[in-house]
């Protein structure tokens, strides 16, 4: 996987996303795990937007919205 921005022409943003520390360090041996055991570099940022696009696929296949597990409402 390259690193940075994503390529193409497709305009991006960034969103600025708080994560319970745990989480994070959960994300950082899964990384780990990738590059050690498969040799592959991955980013938060790359995982990040790959686990999003697979979420919002998912939930398109089931045809109406569901907030994910564990999400509270403010």
């Amino acid at each position: 996987m390259t690193r940075g921005r994503p390529p193409g022409d497709e305009p991006t943003c960034v969103l600025a996303v708080r994560v319970p520390v745990a989480l994070r360090e959960e994300l950082d041996r899964y990384l780990d795990a990738l590059e050690t055991r498969l040799g592959l570099k991955a980013s938060r940022n790359e995982i990040i937007r790959h686990a999003l696009r697979v979420f919002l696929a998912a939930q398109q296949e089931e045809a109406r919205p569901m907030p994910p597990q564990g999400f509270r409402n403010p």
